[in-house]
């Protein structure tokens, strides 16, 4: 029934259309939505390439850590991690380099010989945007239960 009232020009309400106050708001409205999912595009690319890194980072610790564990007791010297330079770097395609440390340390009691050793793998991302948020650290013991194999 509104639609059939006559404006002064004689056209009803119905076909004089929007107003400009009324198509910038709407812009307005519009603008500010695709900013936001603009925002969570990029947040969601950046958290996949920090998960990727990270996943490649838990897969390179593991199969340090598994070389350590296929080599004989004897070669198993103590070494410390060092604060600087990787002991290794790994290029991972469409991922990027994976950053390698790792401690092997020597478990004894007082005056007892050494039948353990403990040993700390750690892997990170090397890229800025995920240093640290994509580390994985795995630790192990390593023990010596038949000298007859080599161990003291």
């Amino acid at each position: 029934m509104s639609d059939s009232i006559l404006s002064n020009d004689g056209r009803t309400r119905a076909e004089e259309g929007f107003t400009i106050v009324e198509v910038l708001i709407a812009i307005v409205v519009l603008v500010f939505g695709l900013i936001a999912v603009t925002n969570l595009f990029l947040v969601a690319g950046s958290s996949n390439a920090v998960a990727n890194q990270a996943t490649a980072a838990t897969d390179v610790a593991a199969g340090i850590l598994e070389g350590f564990k296929n080599q004989s007791w004897n070669t198993l010297t103590p070494v410390t991690m060092s604060a600087g330079a990787p002991q290794r770097t790994d290029t991972i395609v469409g991922v990027g380099p994976i950053n390698s440390y790792w401690s092997i340390t020597d478990v004894t009691d007082v005056g007892a010989t050494v039948r353990v050793k403990f040993i700390r793998v750690r892997s990170e991302g090397a890229s800025r945007l995920s240093r640290g948020r994509s580390r994985a650290e795995l630790t192990t013991y390593r023990t010596c239960t038949t000298p007859a194999l080599g161990c003291p």
